[in-house]
């Protein structure tokens, strides 16, 4: 736990995404009640306060409220925060609030389901016509050629140290793989599947299936799809968080669907298909992804893919 906070913390793109969002938009946050979901270490509700923020609530339910306590007091906030532990979905809050603030999202956004929790706390919580920080959300996917990368992935298991080990191959392409992707992979535009209005989504939108089509823009070999995320944060002065392979590295990553097959592209090739993202009742806060599309060339298909990943 120490180790994610810190790496939360040490985020500079996330940190200062919700830092410039708070300080420049004074008309959202001053004299305003502010709810914070999941405070970590207390960061956006101290952000808040010294934004002009009226009060904030911030909730979390961990250990970690304790030193986020600390820290408030220590930086003299005491006065503007007030610190609770317990779920948001399960403690008792005497108010409704002007500005419901969280940083919820997971690996391929939804992982975690802390989504879920934000959805609940604003509709107990939230003030008719109040703002929720950030506001929208929007899933991406884009094909990608880094062979070097899946060879290290699977081809290793053919031989280790002399033994062959190939039995861990079949359940690896079953694996959601978090990691760090090149923007000089990147081979086709990126399509937005899943559109998310955060004042208004609810619960059961979370599990979806949606299409998607890809133009491949060069010969090469398609080895794996890649989910990314953007996170809006509309006002007067608007800021954006991006987790694409064209933009600065965030703890979250990508997200890698590795196929299982490779496929020889031409620039000119369309992917098309579904991709499905639905809970895992096995893992807690986990999540299955199902791709199923065809590959094209000029109208005739080339190779077909369907496949399962489980992001957990």
């Amino acid at each position: 736990a120490v180790v994610s906070t810190q790496s939360t913390g040490e985020d500079k793109v996330r940190t200062e995404a919700y830092r410039d969002y708070i300080y420049n938009n004074k008309a959202i946050f001053d004299g305003k009640d502010v709810l914070d979901v999941g405070c970590g270490t207390g960061i956006l509700s101290m952000f808040c306060a010294v934004g002009g923020a009226g009060s904030v609530v911030a909730v979390d339910n961990s250990k970690i409220v304790q030193k986020a306590k600390s820290i408030v007091k220590s930086n003299n906030l005491s006065s503007k925060i007030n610190v609770f532990e317990g779920k948001v979905e399960e403690i008792s809050l005497d108010r409704k609030f002007d500005i419901l603030i969280s940083e919820w999202m997971g690996y391929g956004l939804l992982f975690e389901c802390m989504l879920d929790s934000i959805i609940i706390a604003r509709d107990k919580y939230l003030k008719q016509g109040g703002h929720v920080v950030p506001n929208r959300a929007s899933m991406f996917i884009t094909a990608v050629s880094d062979e070097a990368s899946y060879h290290k992935r699977f081809s290793y298991w053919n031989n280790v140290y002399g033994f062959s080990m190939s039995e861990i191959i079949p359940d690896l392409y079953n694996e959601a793989v978090v990691e760090v992707v090149g923007k000089d992979h990147i081979i086709s535009n990126h399509c937005g599947f899943k559109h998310l209005d955060i004042s208004t989504v609810k619960v059961s939108e979370l599990e979806f299936s949606r299409p998607f089509q890809l133009e491949i823009n060069t010969s090469t070999t398609l080895t794996s799809l890649l989910v990314h995320f953007t996170c809006f944060f509309d006002g007067e002065f608007s800021t954006v968080l991006e987790t694409s392979p064209e933009s600065p590295t965030t703890h979250w990553l990508q997200t890698s669907l590795y196929l299982k097959c490779p496929v020889a592209v031409c620039e000119g090739d369309v992917i098309s298909g579904l991709i499905e993202f639905n809970k895992n009742s096995n893992v807690k806060r986990g999540y299955i992804i199902r791709l199923d599309g065809v590959v094209k060339r000029e109208n005739s298909e080339i190779a077909k893919f369907d496949q399962q990943f489980y992001l957990h």
